[in-house]
């Protein structure tokens, strides 16, 4: 049992204040250290995430203030490890920490998965250190300073220093504290200014989230995020399709070569650069949080907005929305409240729908250059539909002996729109086609009589003729009828002749042919010492160079049958990147760990378990299990 326990200075890490008590108590053996604190004499000194800490509590001196929480929120890297985690995840690394959870927290952590080197070194600040040696009389280790590519201090805005301490690979049991002797001024790599200004931005990030214990989410929660706001900067069209060309451009333009690759995050790097398209997939996973940072500073959202608020982009903004027709009484007044969306491929624009009960529609068109960044400009607006009570009151203003062009003016609209539906030449267009539609004046009789005549005629003197040759034969009789009486036309006209093409394709043939192309196709794909492909007709298209006429699988039974046999199921294709990934370990004379393969292999969360599976199966067959 520990006899006094160290009061923790501000942002200092546990294993620093262990390591401040293990010099304090007098204690040489760093077994017998072990012991007092934990328990246990076996017990190991871990830097970033330890563990047994419901034991270490328990041999705290009576009346100690702390709990397991207080140490593991105010004096480990669990908050920033797993701010990004869904809760369940969290709880369980935690409680891996509260006992003998070893090594598997690194892995539940996603630590392992992420891919990222963990600092070698204890780091320090000097400017840390001088000031307090001078207000406390000795200097200790911040979390802060620990956590992985966090450069500089915050505060002195100064890059961090390596001591001489091994985080790993000394006396797993030693507690090392920060002295004059191992925090020494060494010297620095060098960067530039704007480099440095991201570490301080990307630095100040991280203490947040060490500082404040946010509500984890879900991995899918964060790739809305993210997705939502590249719909409003103009990087993804309003159905979530990413502009990853922009994105990656403006990405590097934004760090900088130099901040990328001093933090193991270079885009353009086929390695390093598969991040940033999984952190914003539907189907995310675990992403070093570092680079969860980086991308909501680059897209200007907030560590609290980023876990607190929900961002769903709207382009028209929240409803509900203004009616703009001048003929209602509700005119500007919010009463619509509903909004259809569609997307112009053609153009990518987003137009938006806006129909209000009066009748009146309009469309909104934002363009993808406007996005988030075009809010306050004034936005294209088109009239779909008028609606009735615009029309009546046109009608209305006309028949009171209003001009046109007043009309216009009044209701907003064009004035060729208003003549179009007031105008008294468009009214007897319209009574005049009433007229004939209900009582057929006698010269219009007259006249369907003789043509009707004569269009028999024609057929019946040209009986071996089709519709167009008639049509050139009773060019006007023709015209006539079909503008003025289409039914009986059609009635009293041959039916269209079609004529049945004729193939000169000897398709047996073909198959046989294109049967052997295929399947040297398929040969070079099994063969090939890329990364596999899933065989599919789609593949199997783009790698011959046949066009869909060649591939006309209803008229090429052997091809057919065998592209069937070939085509493979997502399993399969994992069980050939499993010996692909297999046989590349092998060549670069790394270990054939379930854990390198299974990253090769690049499977996502719905397949992972079977794959892990096979794997283990594959392994123990080779006696590497």
């Amino acid at each position: 049992m520990m006899h006094f326990f160290p009061t923790p200075y501000p942002d200092e890490i546990l294993y620093s204040v262990l390591a401040r008590y293990s010099v304090r108590c007098g204690i040489t053996s760093y077994q017998t250290i072990m012991e007092s604190i934990f328990g246990k004499c076996s017990s190991r000194a871990v830097m970033e995430m330890p563990f047994n800490l419901n034991s270490l509590v328990s041999n705290l001196p009576v009346n100690c203030p702390y709990t397991a929480d207080d140490l593991i929120y105010n004096h480990t890297l669990y908050p920033f490890f797993t701010a990004f985690l869904p809760k369940e995840r969290a709880e369980e690394v935690k409680q891996l920490m509260l006992s003998e959870g070893g090594s598997k927290i690194y892995g539940k952590a996603g630590i392992i998965g992420s891919r990222i080197p963990l600092n070698q070194y204890l780091r320090f600040c000097p400017k840390c250190f001088e000031e307090e040696q001078k207000l406390y009389g000795e200097g200790y280790w911040h979390r802060l300073h620990q956590i992985p590519f966090v450069m500089v201090c915050p505060i002195h805005k100064a890059i961090l220093h390596n001591s001489t301490v091994l985080v790993r690979g000394h006396n797993p049991q030693a507690y090392v504290p920060a002295d004059a002797d191992n925090c020494i001024n060494n010297e620095l790599l060098y960067f530039k200014p704007e480099t440095i200004e991201k570490f301080v931005l990307i630095a100040q990030d991280a203490k947040v989230l060490l500082e404040n214990q946010y509500p984890n989410k879900q991995f899918k929660w964060f790739a809305k995020q993210y997705l939502e706001r590249f719909k409003e900067l103009g990087y993804a069209n309003i159905n979530g399709k990413v502009y990853w060309e922009e994105v990656i451009k403006d990405f590097i333009d934004f760090y900088g070569l130099e901040f990328l690759n001093a933090v193991c995050s270079n885009i353009e790097d086929k390695e390093q650069g598969r991040w940033l398209k999984e952190i914003t997939h539907s189907d995310a996973k675990s992403v070093y949080p570092i680079r969860h940072l980086m991308l909501a500073r680059f897209l200007g959202i907030g560590v609290e907005e980023l876990f607190i608020k929900e961002l769903n982009y709207r382009p028209f903004g929240e409803g509900p929305w203004v009616c703009l027709n001048p003929a209602a009484d509700h005119f500007l007044e919010p009463v619509i409240k509903d909004v259809e969306i569609k997307y112009r491929r053609r153009n990518k624009n987003t137009n938006g729908f806006f129909r209000c009960p009066c009748g009146y529609e309009y469309m909104e068109t934002v363009t993808r250059e406007q996005g988030e960044r075009g809010k306050g400009r004034r936005r294209f607006v088109r009239v779909v539909e008028y609606g009735h009570v615009w029309k009546a009151k046109a009608h209305e203003l006309h028949e009171s002996g209003v001009s046109i062009q007043e009309i216009a003016v009044r209701l907003n609209a064009d004035i060729s729109t208003v003549r179009k539906y007031i105008s008294e030449k468009g009214q007897e267009k319209s009574k005049k086609l009433v007229e004939r539609n209900s009582v057929a004046s006698a010269e219009f009789e007259v006249k369907r009589q003789y043509h009707r005549e004569k269009w028999l005629q024609i057929v019946r003197e040209n009986p071996d003729k089709g519709r167009l040759e008639l049509r050139r034969l009773g060019k006007y009789t023709c015209t006539w009828l079909c503008r003025n009486d289409r039914e009986w036309w059609e009635k009293n006209t041959p039916a269209k002749k079609f004529v049945q093409a004729y193939s000169n394709v000897d398709w047996e043939t073909r198959d046989k042919e294109i049967l052997q192309h295929v399947k040297q196709t398929v040969h070079e794909i099994l063969e090939s010492d890329e990364r596999p492909q899933r065989i599919s007709l789609r593949l199997i298209k783009t790698k011959s160079g046949l066009k869909s006429f060649d591939l006309q699988l209803d008229k090429l039974p052997l091809t057919k049958s065998f592209i069937n046999s070939v085509i493979e199921n997502p399993m399969d294709l994992h069980k050939r990147r499993i010996q692909w990934a297999i046989d590349k370990l092998n060549e670069e004379g790394k270990a054939l760990t379930v854990s390198n393969i299974t990253v090769m292999t690049g499977v996502g969360n719905k397949y992972r378990k079977q794959v892990v599976e096979e794997i283990k199966r594959v392994l123990g067959e080779l006696g590497e299990m």
